[in-house]
């Protein structure tokens, strides 16, 4: 891989999110239907006139469709959540590619999720919301897709929960794209990191507001979710992270700990703009998939991909370790697909892919510009 410094790069000016309104509604793996549904999306750059320059990217647990770019030029604007990667001359080159990302089923960012309003009934669904799967994400997209048109896609990349829509892309729809790239993701949630998950659920499940899910008549943010929030963020950590940002500090003379003032404010900063329906539903759907157990083996979940594979790992991740990512790479391997496994040393733990730029761009960059493959090999 080639090493390189990551140019500062200006925010290109992003086009409203769009809407698109299934009238006959969204039928869920576990056999709910919502009608009717909306699924909220962005686009990024231009489609080419042979439509085969598109790159579907997938959004983690507390992200959206706004993947890039800002909507104004205003500079206390924050830019979209992989401005760092996509754009202009940036490492999915927007000069080169399509760039779509649609914000997943159960989540609020626009999508129909619990907190909106059921016309039904005159209230928001809550409770009665379903609980999505991974399948479910991947098949609203693919939904978004063949009504864009967009019949095949030169890529799918995401990270972490992105990534792992991205890995269920390659065992659901093999054929439809030609290669994938993913970061800090595996097949399953090992199960400490279900275990942290399970902690703040039930701290959300056990707030004296949560009503089982039906609280939007308080409409302050609950507790429960901050706090959960704070356990899910020390997953995205590391020690060495912690050591160097916090360690055992002080704030001034007082007898509170840093990380306890920074916990406080990320869980504050996530509850006044995030549902807990829709964080229970999503993370749960993560912890839910398993694609050896689904099919067998993983050898047997990407029987039929063989298209080009970018595996992002990074040595300081607690949710996903590079070991969880060699499961897939070995699997991949075994059945003859072409599959680079970049390794990338870095103390920001699991969030490295939304901070280090300057290391995971020159692995996307030559991957997405190594000709020397073929787009993907044919099965035997």
């Amino acid at each position: 891989m080639r090493s390189f410094a990551v140019p500062m790069q200006i925010s290109l000016i992003a086009a409203p999110p769009k809407d698109l309104l299934l009238d006959d509604g969204f039928r869920f793996m576990h056999g709910q239907t919502i009608a009717p549904f909306t699924i909220r999306y962005e686009t990024f750059g231009e489609l080419n006139a042979e439509r085969s320059n598109a790159i579907l990217v997938c959004h983690a647990l507390s992200a959206n469709a706004h993947v890039a770019g800002k909507y104004t030029d205003a500079e206390d604007e924050r830019p979209g959540w992989w401005d760092g990667l996509i754009g202009y001359g940036k490492g999915i080159d927007l000069d080169k590619y399509f760039v779509i990302c649609a914000n997943i089923p159960g989540s609020c960012y626009g999508t129909t999720a619990p907190s909106s309003i059921d016309a039904t009934a005159g209230k928001p669904y809550g409770s009665r919301y379903p609980w999505p799967a991974i399948e479910d994400m991947v098949h609203s997209q693919k939904i978004l897709l063949d009504r864009l048109g967009i019949e095949h896609l030169h890529a799918i990349a995401g990270g972490s929960l992105g990534g792992m829509q991205v890995l269920m892309w390659a065992a659901c729809y093999p054929e439809f794209m030609d290669s994938i790239i993913t970061m800090a993701a595996g097949a399953a949630v090992p199960v400490q990191g279900i275990a942290w998950h399970i902690i703040g659920r039930k701290m959300i499940e056990s707030d004296a507001r949560f009503n089982g899910g039906d609280y939007y008549d308080h409409p302050e943010p609950l507790r429960g979710l901050q706090v959960a929030r704070m356990v899910g963020h020390m997953t995205y950590l590391s020690a060495r992270a912690l050591q160097s940002k916090f360690g055992r500090r002080r704030r001034g003379a007082t007898r509170q700990f840093e990380i306890d003032s920074y916990f406080e404010y990320q869980g504050r900063k996530f509850a006044a703009q995030y549902d807990a329906n829709s964080y229970i539903r999503v993370q749960a759907a993560m912890d839910e998939m398993d694609l050896e157990e689904q099919h067998g083996s993983l050898q047997a979940a990407f029987a039929k991909w063989r298209g080009r594979t970018l595996l992002v790992s990074f040595d300081t991740d607690w949710l996903f370790p590079v070991v969880e990512v060699e499961r897939v790479e070995n699997a991949m391997v075994a059945n003859g697909t072409p599959v680079h496994h970049e390794r990338i040393a870095s103390p920001n733990g699991h969030d490295t892919f939304l901070i280090d730029y300057d290391l995971i761009t020159p692995a996307v960059t030559d991957f997405l510009s190594d000709v020397s493959l073929p787009a993907r090999l044919e099965l035997p």
